[in-house]
């Protein structure tokens, strides 16, 4: 830090010297390897003296240098006033200003985990979270909703044509619900359009409700079209058969496991995020009701990014399941279906 300021005389040279054409040497510059050193001074032929030690010096000093329009000048850190900063160019200024704390605070909110919990990451704020999302705030045809089943328009639908064949088992655990990647080969058909099997995952309970009520859990089978629409196929899974359908009075065959949902449970990965490859087959065949009526209508994806024009084809019956096969997946994710959305005047058919 210098002890005394310079005088303006001397203030007024070295801003002269600012406009000569030679390069200013920052204190901050990388030294220069030595052969490059040596090619400088040999061009610049600068021999080394004291510094001055006076205004009066140091204005003779300045004023020899740019009689000779020669040498460079070196500004030094410690030639600025106490308190004082380098030199900020016109570029520099203009940029705004961003705090150390502020990047890494952004950053932290767009990667904060989405959930089905209340909080920074759930339902509520899915739109939040990134402009990918944006559909989860604003989106007019959102999913899951309540269907009505008295305000269901009755038409002669198309069946559903299921072309399934059996898959090796690829099954993950990816954070949000458990979840199978199905081999291809695997085709939907609905008023003459084939959509791919994709994979399927479960919910608990239901995300769709009918008539206002949710089922123990649904499955979701996702399809894809080869021009990128999606279709996805509810089946509802309930603990309890109605009492129309019961053998026994006491309702003893309402409680059986299902084979098919065994086998899953089986084999799910002991790790989120990795995939159990177990080399067993399974056809998903076996997780489809034997009565196939279906509603029908336009909705979205229920979780992020919340994507619409998807096709929804909801199963009318359900496919039973026992209370324990519930637990089991209650105790990986108790709770994992996105809130009731909005219906609007969205048009809900149902097949007669």
């Amino acid at each position: 830090m210098m002890n005394r300021m310079l005088s303006p005389y001397a203030l007024a040279l070295a801003l002269a010297l600012c406009l000569l054409p030679t390069r200013p040497v920052m204190a901050s510059d990388p030294a220069p390897t030595a052969n490059v050193a040596d090619k400088v001074v040999d061009k610049a032929k600068v021999t080394v003296s004291p510094a001055p030690s006076s205004d009066d010096e140091m204005s003779k000093a300045l004023t020899n240098k740019i009689s000779k329009g020669s040498g460079d000048i070196v500004i030094r850190t410690s030639d600025l006033p106490a308190g004082g900063s380098a030199p900020v160019s016109k570029e520099t200024k203009n940029k705004p200003v961003v705090k150390a704390s502020t990047k890494p605070a952004e950053k932290e909110l767009h990667a904060h985990q989405w959930s089905y919990f209340d909080g920074p990451g759930g339902p509520d704020n899915w739109g939040n979270l990134g402009k990918e999302n944006l559909a989860c705030l604003k989106g007019k045809s959102q999913s899951p909703i309540n269907i009505n089943v008295d305000r269901a328009v009755k038409a002669e639908l198309n069946p559903i044509e299921f072309i399934y064949r059996a898959s090796p088992l690829s099954i993950i655990d990816d954070g949000h619900t458990i979840m199978v990647n199905y081999g291809e080969g695997s085709n939907l058909m609905v008023d003459g359009r084939q959509y791919r099997l994709v994979q399927f995952h479960f919910h608990k309970p239901s995300e769709e409700a009918i008539n206002g009520e949710r089922t123990d859990m649904v499955a979701h089978l996702v399809h894809q079209h080869h021009e990128g629409s999606i279709a996805v196929v509810a089946v509802l899974m309930s603990t309890v058969k109605p009492a129309s359908s019961r053998k026994y009075w006491w309702g003893d065959d309402a409680v059986k496991e299902n084979a098919f949902i065994n086998t899953l449970w089986n084999n799910v990965p002991l790790v989120k995020g990795k995939t159990e490859m177990p080399g067993v087959m399974i056809d998903i065949n076996q997780l489809l009701p034997a009565d196939k009526n279906y509603f029908t209508y336009m909705g979205s994806l229920t979780e992020p990014p919340c994507t619409e024009n998807v096709l929804w084809l909801v199963l009318k019956n359900p496919i039973y399941v026992s209370e324990e096969q519930v637990k089991n997946f209650d105790r990986m994710y108790p709770m994992n279906a996105r809130p009731l959305q909005p219906k609007g005047d969205r048009l809900v058919k149902a097949t007669k």
